[in-house]
């Protein structure tokens, strides 16, 4: 992988072992990861410290971290998002995830409208065997950059199901994806 002079978004689905990931992807770019704060705030630097060795920019997935999130892109360098996490209530889009409408983000898709960005799905998979990791990379869906965000956000939710059925087995199931439900009467699947 080399620099582009579009940029490049990485969307790592919560998926066998996005961490390495991050070690493979920064062997071969300068990158920026986007990372939600712990709610544990002790938990942070250690985090920070952990990923340190990395020659990876850290961003917080809030306020200020906004500006770099496009800056990176726009100068043709790379950043990485885990896509599926459930952002809050106002800043998202409903979008069907696996048949189920889920609250998804949409950061991925306005950072690909706004810096033209390539936008690639990836994840490090556990072998069976234990023997080490395959490292997929897989184009987006059409349609990540549509300006209609249910369409973009579909297409986000299509990119993960598509890795996530490569090794299911090792998706965080358990990952907050549908604690917000755009009709509260229809219960949350996955409880």
């Amino acid at each position: 992988m080399r620099k582009s002079e579009r940029g490049l978004i990485v969307v790592a689905p919560h998926l066998g072992c996005w961490e390495l990931l991050n070690y493979w992807l920064a062997a071969r770019m300068p990158l920026s990861i986007v990372y939600r704060p712990p709610k544990q705030a002790n938990l942070e630097p250690f985090l920070l410290r952990a990923r340190g060795e990395l020659n990876v920019e850290q961003v917080r997935a809030e306020g200020a971290g906004v500006r770099t999130r496009y800056k990176r892109p726009q100068a043709g360098g790379a950043v990485g998002i885990l896509p599926d996490q459930q952002p809050r209530q106002g800043e998202g889009e409903f979008a069907p995830f696996f048949g189920v409408e889920a609250l998804t983000m949409v950061l991925v898709s306005r950072l690909a409208q706004r810096t033209n960005a390539n936008v690639l799905f990836a994840f490090a998979e556990r072998l069976s065997n234990g023997t080490g990791y395959d490292i997929h990379l897989r184009a987006a869906p059409d349609g990540i950059a549509d300006t209609d965000l249910r369409v973009a956000c579909t297409a986000l939710n299509r990119g993960v199901e598509d890795c996530a059925r490569i090794a299911f087995d090792q998706y965080q199931w358990h990952y907050k994806r549908n604690s917000l439900r755009p009709d509260k009467r229809v219960p949350n699947p996955y409880k």
